[in-house]
């Protein structure tokens, strides 16, 4: 591996949070580098088309973003280096990254870093969840967003929070036929988290526009409950649904059946916080995720001195609330490095940190209303996959938990589970809670299963590399 030259500061991810806070640093005159494993960037929010795709309305090649004009032209800043398509896979001497594109493996040493490394689709285990045509809703987002390609013609969408209307309503729009969309939460039944809306009228705006498409196309929108099996010869046929009780967990002789070719998952998002934990960034239990995310203080610094997240990786609370964890990031590292003086620094954190207050109000309102009930992990049968790399059942799992295992690694240990392609980011989050309940312990217990490299599958050849740097805008 050869070495690539360092800056002060290295922001991983181009998303809201990432772009921001590399330009929030940038303005304050340091050297930046900024590395996304995708071709282009701009996260799943600002998710770009190919350029070779061409659009009569510019906006659709950036998601239809409106704000997307005003963050694109922040990474032509002179002081922000820019590398696409390469993955961090490990950390090595404390702050020394290693990276690797299609080709090649490289090494870059930092000095402060911001993790803007954001989320991804939780896993939900029930009979026949691993069919083809069974997709998350960020996976489906991204087909659209970079390809226009449907998944399917009749699609059920099930899941939790207002994902699910942006979603349905970009498939209603993409010329798909959505059947139905179960919502596991009911927003009604937490009414006192209502008020906290006031103010938020783009978002309320936002919700009534996807809305009334729903009721333009006649697709039900059906509150309190989730999806509980899907069944098909080689690909998903049919989906079925059910009301949900307090807990979370199907009423039975609620039922409804859909035919189908495709069923869109949207049951939140879970903290990609592997690259924190291989930096030695202590976790926490965040009750309404139901799962674990990086410890930070208030201006996004983690347990780790030096390596601050932002977006996405922290909580899930949304794009406006990213792009101003970026900024605090960005300039809280610039402060740390001399460019910005204690009460610059002060004057500039002070909006930034009222603007965040506002943000999360209605974030907080939104984790509470569509927090993950746990009767919603225990749909799973005796024959249903937990650990779909490794082709882990939850009888083997039982059968693990009966023979002495009693947490993550130990049930790692009898089964493999973990040891696949995903590294454990699906299968722990659907593990835990079974082993939660044999054990007595609560998830927040369970550690997830320890991070080493490599953080991503990369081919081996990649790794025996180690020629040029890869390049940098």
């Amino acid at each position: 591996m050869t070495d690539l030259l360092p800056t002060p500061i290295t922001v991983v991810g181009a998303g809201p949070a990432g772009i921001m806070a590399a330009y929030t640093a940038a303005e304050a005159g340091i050297d930046v580098t900024l590395i996304d494993d995708n071709p282009l960037p701009g996260g799943q929010y600002y998710r770009q088309s190919p350029p070779e795709f061409k659009f009569a309305k510019p906006l659709d090649a950036f998601s239809g973003r409106q704000d997307a004009n005003e963050i694109f032209p922040k990474l032509d800043h002179p002081k922000i280096h820019q590398i696409y398509g390469t993955q961090v896979w490990g950390v090595f001497d404390g702050h020394t990254l290693a990276l690797a594109d299609n080709e090649q493996s490289y090494l870059l040493n930092t000095d402060r870093l911001i993790l803007a490394t954001g989320a991804y689709d939780r896993p939900m285990a029930f009979p026949g969840w691993t069919l083809p045509g069974i997709l998350g809703a960020g996976a489906t987002l991204r087909m659209l967003k970079t390809q226009w390609v449907l998944p399917g013609k009749r699609i059920l969408l099930a899941g939790l929070g207002p994902l699910q209307l942006a979603l349905a309503d970009a498939l209603l729009k993409a010329g798909a036929e959505v059947v139905c969309v179960a919502e596991a939460a009911d927003p009604l039944l937490s009414w006192r988290e209502l008020p906290k809306f006031w103010g938020h009228w783009d978002r309320l705006g936002e919700a009534l526009q996807y809305t009334n498409t729903l009721r333009k196309h006649a697709v039900p929108l059906l509150f309190n409950h989730a999806i509980v099996e899907a069944a098909g010869n080689e690909c998903v046929e049919k989906a079925t649904i059910a009301r949900l009780d307090a807990q979370g967990a199907p009423i039975p002789g609620t039922e409804r059946h859909y035919d189908v070719d495709a069923v869109c998952l949207g049951y939140g998002l879970l903290p990609a916080f592997q690259l924190a934990v291989a930096l030695g960034c202590k976790l926490r239990f965040d009750q309404q995720l139901n799962w674990f995310a990086p410890v930070h203080d208030e201006n996004m610094e983690t347990t780790q001195p030096g390596v601050f997240v932002a977006g996405d990786v922290t909580d899930s609370a949304g794009s406006k609330v990213a792009v101003v964890e970026g900024q605090i990031a960005g300039l809280t590292a610039a402060a740390q490095l001399g460019q910005v003086s204690q009460a610059a620094l002060a004057q500039q954190l002070a909006p930034l940190r009222a603007k965040l207050t506002h943000l999360n109000r209605l974030a907080g309102a939104l984790q509470k209303i569509y927090a993950f009930r746990p009767g919603l992990t225990r749909l799973a049968k005796e024959d249903t996959l937990l650990c779909r790399c490794e082709e882990i059942t939850l009888r083997q799992v039982k059968e693990a938990l009966a023979n002495g295992a009693t947490d993550l690694h130990q049930v790692k240990l009898h089964t493999r589970s973990g040891m696949g392609y995903c590294q454990g980011r699906f299968c722990s989050a659907l593990i835990a809670p079974f082993i939660a309940e044999a054990t007595g312990k609560a998830v927040s217990e369970l550690q997830p299963f320890t991070v080493r490299p490599p953080l991503h599958p990369i081919p081996l050849k990649v790794l025996a590399t180690g020629a040029e740097s890869p390049v940098v805008k």
